[in-house]
């Protein structure tokens, strides 16, 4: 075997190996125990093993736009809140993470908003499909579902949210307000 070809071999190893470690890297930093390793994230992480959606998500399928590219995104910004961490060059709030509506609609589709479901009822979905109709973001009423109590309970947002949009006596408001509490969220066990 020729020098030249050792060399090859040699070069190949090295790049499936650095292949190889950069998938594992990629597949460990996706999970939520990652993300949980930062002190910082420990409350989130604790927060969202408490909520309905601790079984069938993770960090990234809410934090990172949909699609391959947005999961890249997600990783970059994780490194680069890492490194602001450690270097002690956060410049803002570090917690702060957008959840597009389309993360949301891989699980809850909004198709069937509008229809008779179990879950929501006529008027819940009726109005879900008004909101998604005018593009309202989803965790604009909902985002502190996934992230809302340190407690083992059922969180659901609360009317006070209804208020940030609408006037508080609005026909919008007193047709909800006399099944959902008003106050900064609503930790029942019911709907």
């Amino acid at each position: 075997m020729t020098r030249r070809a050792k060399w090859l071999i040699i070069a190949g190893l090295l790049a499936l190996a650095t292949v190889a470690l950069l998938a594992g890297l990629f597949g460990y930093t996706s999970t939520a125990r990652f993300c949980a390793s930062c002190h910082i994230m420990e409350t989130r992480y604790v927060s969202w093993q408490n909520s309905d959606h601790a079984a069938y998500t993770n960090c990234l399928s809410c934090h990172s736009e949909p699609g391959l590219s947005g999961e890249i995104k997600a990783h970059l910004a994780g490194a680069r809140y890492v490194y602001a961490y450690l270097s002690g060059r956060q410049s803002g709030p570090i917690l702060l993470a957008d959840v597009p509506n389309e993360n949301c609609f891989k699980c809850h589709e909004a198709k069937d908003f509008g229809k008779n479901s179990q879950d929501l009822g006529q008027v819940h979905s009726s109005y879900h499909r008004l909101h998604v109709e005018k593009k309202i973001a989803c965790v604009s009423c909902h985002g502190g579902l996934a992230h809302a109590t340190m407690l083992p309970v059922k969180s659901r947002s609360a009317m006070s949210l209804c208020q940030n949009c609408h006037q508080p006596h609005s026909r919008a408001v007193r047709s909800c307000n006399s099944c959902h509490p008003f106050g900064p969220a609503s930790s029942t066990l019911g709907r």
